[in-house]
């Protein structure tokens, strides 16, 4: 980050992804949080002060329990010199002080011009940051997808050399580069997860490069109507019927191993009913699939103990529902064990095989869902069109 190795006194707008969910001041997963630390660490080792910024969840007005004072203490814990500052004037006041601290904004999606389309609302809201610092640093990985301003358009406030990735961005680029681009074989993805629109590019993208790809629920019963296949009362995308046949389709012709569930979880007539195993050429009519079934977890996790590279993404089961995970959990362990490059995207995916423990070997944990699925589907990210000639 930057070729100068001293920053003393110079201030640095951190644009940051610390979206994470706090329940009376505690955080529920620190991932983000964790991930973020090598560049604050390198900044504040160089002198920089830190004018740090991020998003919590999606606020349709400002509220208490998406402040992003809620994660003082967690920095403060960790012995951390932090100061909260929710007034833009009186934050560059304060980032004036010559002191070597974290300065922490207030939920940038409180303030309208965040994600305005309103270019004047845009301009204004960046000349409320720009004077905050002296160089700007971009270490959102989970962010790069979206359009925010103080993604795609505050950094274009600073002169070419004043600004760059963090060192998190760059190793998630890193790291899903060598994915594209250099993966060892064989090459196993697992999909589930109940968006198929954003499924489709990523498998467009990957069919030529991967070996084999595990259809979980719910994106599995949109490929199983493609070819009349009982799926009862099962989450379907009707508009990408023709997407998913052609996905067959290119898979064939690839000699891509398009692998199908033998067995499910599933639910009697709504979510949240009580579990039962089917058959998947004996699914019941009144069932919605949930997650793969006992002997589907034992088939994929074979199938992920012969493959070298395995990519995860899109979570089959819920949260609040824990024996909707148990087989899922199967195909965690089972990565964790690998000897292989493993990775897993998305955060609820990450969230779980964390939750279970199932995390400590995994190769890669990725910050984004998003911006993993944008950049492997080859689609350009708008938070890199600042940095592409630059970095």
């Amino acid at each position: 980050m930057f070729n100068s190795k001293n920053l003393k006194n110079k201030r640095v707008f951190l644009r940051a992804d610390l979206n994470t969910k706090s329940t009376n001041g505690a955080i529920k997963n620190d991932h983000r949080l964790q991930a973020i630390l090598p560049t604050i660490d390198e900044l504040l080792k160089r002198g920089a002060k830190i004018i740090l910024a991020t998003h919590v969840d999606r606020p349709k007005k400002p509220t208490p329990e998406l402040s992003t004072k809620n994660v003082l203490k967690w920095f403060e814990k960790r012995k951390y010199a932090i100061d909260f500052e929710p007034d833009f004037n009186k934050a560059h006041e304060k980032s004036l002080e010559k002191n070597n601290t974290i300065l922490l904004l207030e939920n940038m999606r409180f303030f309208p011009g965040e994600q305005s389309s309103d270019q004047k609302e845009q301009a204004k809201f960046c000349d409320q940051l720009a004077p905050l610092a002296d160089l700007y640093v971009n270490d959102a990985f989970g962010l790069l997808h979206r359009n925010d301003t103080s993604i795609t358009d505050l950094p274009k406030k600073f002169d070419t050399q004043n600004r760059t990735l963090g060192l998190l961005v760059k190793k998630e680029l890193l790291i899903l580069g060598n994915l594209l681009s250099n993966a060892q074989k064989p090459f196993l993805c697992i999909f589930g997860g109940g968006k198929v629109s954003t499924k489709i590019p990523l498998m467009r993208n990957l069919i030529s490069k991967v070996d084999a790809i595990a259809l979980c629920p719910a994106i599995v019963f949109t490929f199983l109507k493609v070819h009349n296949k009982p799926v009862g009362k099962s989450l379907v995308d009707e508009h990408a019927l023709d997407d998913a046949q052609q996905i067959i389709k290119e898979a064939k012709k690839k000699n891509v191993s398009l692998l199908f569930p033998t067995d499910y979880l599933v639910s009697k007539n709504k979510i949240g009913n009580p579990l039962i195993v089917a058959q998947a050429d004996n699914f019941p009519h009144d069932a919605i699939g949930v997650s793969i079934g006992p002997e589907t977890a034992q088939h994929y996790t074979t199938k992920i103990k012969e493959a070298k590279t395995i990519f995860y993404n899109g979570l089959s089961g819920f949260h609040d529902q824990p024996e909707s995970l148990q087989e899922i959990a199967k195909l965690f362990k089972a990565m964790n064990e690998s000897k292989g490059t493993t990775i897993i995207a998305g955060g609820d995916s990450v969230a779980i095989a964390q939750q279970l423990g199932f995390d400590k070997n995994i190769s890669h944990l990725s910050t984004g869902g998003g911006s993993v699925m944008a950049y492997l589907s080859g689609k350009e990210l708008p938070g890199l069109v600042a940095f592409t000639q630059h970095t």
